[in-house]
């Protein structure tokens, strides 16, 4: 059985939510979902633990608004189908990026 060693509640964002790569202007994937303090990334690209990125991240609920944040991948998982899914943990976020995430947290979170 597994431990769960998350802190925060994780929501999942609608479908078509995209993390871009500040540095390369590339869009690296979509958000499968996410909390306060990380989130997990759907990927075709080759990610590896350890790698710190400067991120962009469009989610659908907060329409033309967008979350910057610096992340660390802390495990990823490269799937057969292509596909890798990353787990990134938030080390940079300003407080009104931080405020805008905890908006869209409560906003999906369903008591």
């Amino acid at each position: 059985m597994m431990v769960e060693k998350r802190a925060h509640m994780r929501v999942h964002p609608a479908t078509g939510s995209q993390v871009l790569n500040v540095m390369t202007d590339h869009t690296i994937g979509r958000v499968v979902d996410i909390s306060e303090n990380g989130f997990l990334l759907s990927s075709r690209e080759t990610i590896k633990p350890g790698i710190i990125l400067q991120l962009s991240i469009s989610l659908k609920e907060l329409a033309t608004k967008t979350i910057a944040l610096g992340a660390e991948c802390i495990w990823s998982d490269h799937q057969d189908s292509g596909l890798t899914f990353a787990g990134f943990q938030i080390i940079d976020i300003s407080d009104a990026d931080q405020q805008l995430l905890a908006s869209v947290i409560d906003a999906l979170t369903i008591d």
